[in-house]
């Protein structure tokens, strides 16, 4: 580890604290199994679509800020410095694309019962190939965003417990505990979870961003440090660099709009009222939170200079754990952010399994393998599922670990091909000429070229996996719209499928 890296060391209240907000989550996961009005599948994985605006929008919150951002968005602003504040505009494109397309498919959800994504894909367009195809690329983009929320689980929990916890025993722990509550209460206990795990990142998030600009000459202090050690992390963007963002809007801002669970989210709302609010008011969260994972980074650049890029996804520890010392209100004041960030993390995970058991159960174990099982035995395989799934991330996880992967890398090898399913999504519900052969062509056209761009890193045959500054997924999506368009433009007597699921 650098040298320059603070050593931190919490006392024996932080794993206090740890300890009972993981028995408060257990508590929520008993009440959610018995506030259960049926044991169906729409109860389970979208708690009865009964979540007004307070519910709805915390566990969008929740969901949506996550380790990522509070460990590797601040890890990535370390990495490229001061021109990364542009990842505010990220998120709130995300959001622009979720206005886009979530009133139309929420009317289409109501009218037709859909409980998973694919289940508006395959109601759609009526193709079974394409199901599957859109359940794979979704499972592959859920799985390395669970994978990305246990790397982020290991360096919390080691954090907050002192080193007394390792990597991998704070991964079995909080999985342990997500996968009790989540498989008593479903959905329901999610969002239960979520709102709590969201009140807890909303209150840590404004106590991180005042401590921030008050402490050691703030802001201005920090970019002083910058650019006494590394200065080229203050220089405005070149042409290069201008492509990178622009890919970089793009491939988070379709690709994370199309989180299975937060598509799930849309399916739970009460109303279309109460989707719509949650969307505003998520709207402005991207100032409190991407920003705030910015200036994490960034003043830990002005302090630690010199990280590699597995350390740097560290770095909200280093600059947390840097305060605690200073007086008995901050240290708690940290423990609570750092039971935040820990809430981030399970709030997400917990989510994106879910979705996971949901499609495997509803999209192809009763599609293709028992179309006769009935209810219970769905969410007992759902259940089964899920759990072997996070069985096999973990050991993924600790794989990640011995690798030093970081987590930016793990967030560009799912965006990059779940990115690909935009088309289904935000042309399927609205442009009704579109058929299944052209979104198959553009997904399968689209998939391949970001794998030869990734495979040909991997071979040695090139030496970027972002040519021109252009992400592989960005190309590869590029592909894919140009072929669902021409597609069907050039061959208007095809007409779509309409099959109810």
């Amino acid at each position: 580890m650098n040298a320059s890296v603070p050593e931190v060391t919490f006392g024996p209240g932080a794993l206090a604290v740890l300890g009972g907000y993981l028995v408060i989550m257990l508590g929520l996961g008993l009440l959610g199994r018995l506030k259960q009005k049926e044991r169906s599948l729409r109860d389970f994985y979208l708690g009865g679509s009964s979540f007004g605006f307070a519910v709805l929008f915390l566990t969008l919150f929740a969901t949506q800020y996550s380790g990522n951002t509070l460990l590797g968005f601040a890890g990535r602003s370390y990495q490229q410095g001061a021109t990364y504040i542009v990842s505010i505009t990220f998120m709130i494109l995300v959001i622009t694309v979720f206005m886009i397309y979530a009133p139309r498919l929420f009317h289409l959800a109501r009218r037709f019962g859909y409980i998973t994504p694919t289940d508006f894909v395959y109601h759609r367009f009526g193709s079974h190939p394409l199901r599957v195809l859109c359940v794979a690329l979704l499972c592959w983009g859920l799985a390395n965003y669970v994978l990305e929320q246990l790397v982020a689980m290991g360096h919390g929990v080691e954090a907050i417990s002192g080193g007394r916890m390792s990597f991998m025993q704070g991964v079995l722990l909080l999985v342990g505990v997500m996968l009790v509550y989540e498989s008593l209460g479903g959905m329901r206990a999610v969002a239960w979870t979520d709102a709590v795990q969201g009140t807890l990142l909303l209150c840590g998030c404004a106590v991180i961003l005042y401590t921030l600009v008050t402490a050691d000459g703030g802001l201005a202090a920090a970019a002083e440090g910058v650019r006494a050690t590394a200065p080229e992390k203050l220089e405005s963007p070149d042409a290069e660099g201008l492509r990178s963002w622009v890919s970089t809007l793009l491939m988070l801002g379709l690709g994370v709009a199309l989180y299975p669970h937060a598509v799930q989210r849309i399916f739970a709302a009460k109303g279309e009222r109460s989707l719509r609010r949650s969307l505003a008011a998520m709207s402005f969260m991207p100032l409190g939170t991407t920003l705030l994972a910015f200036l994490i980074g960034f003043i830990a650049l002005s302090r630690f200079p010199g990280l590699s890029e597995l350390e740097s996804d560290k770095v909200t520890i280093y600059v947390l754990g840097g305060l605690i010392d200073r007086s008995p209100v901050m240290y708690w004041l940290v423990v609570m952010v750092f039971a935040a960030v820990v809430a981030a993390i399970m709030s997400t995970a917990d989510s994106a399994l879910l979705s996971i058991g949901s499609m495997f159960t509803k999209d192809i174990y009763k599609s293709y393998m028992r179309r006769e099982a009935s209810a219970r035995e769905m969410l007992i395989v759902g259940k089964t599922f899920a759990w072997g799934v996070m069985a096999i991330l973990i050991a993924m996880a600790w794989v990640s670990l011995e690798t030093e992967s970081s987590i930016w890398l793990l967030i560009k090898l799912k965006l990059e091909f779940m990115v690909q399913l935009s088309p289904v999504f935000m042309l399927g519900v609205y442009w009704r000429r579109m058929p299944a052969s052209a979104v198959l062509a553009g997904i399968v056209l689209g998939t391949l070229l970001t794998l030869v761009i990734w495979c040909g890193v991997v071979a040695g045959l090139w030496t970027t996996r972002s040519p021109w500054g252009v992400a592989a997924g960005v190309w590869g999506l590029l592909l894919n719209y140009a072929v669902c368009v021409g597609w069907t433009l050039l061959r208007p007597a095809e007409q779509p499928a309409t099959v109810r699921t």
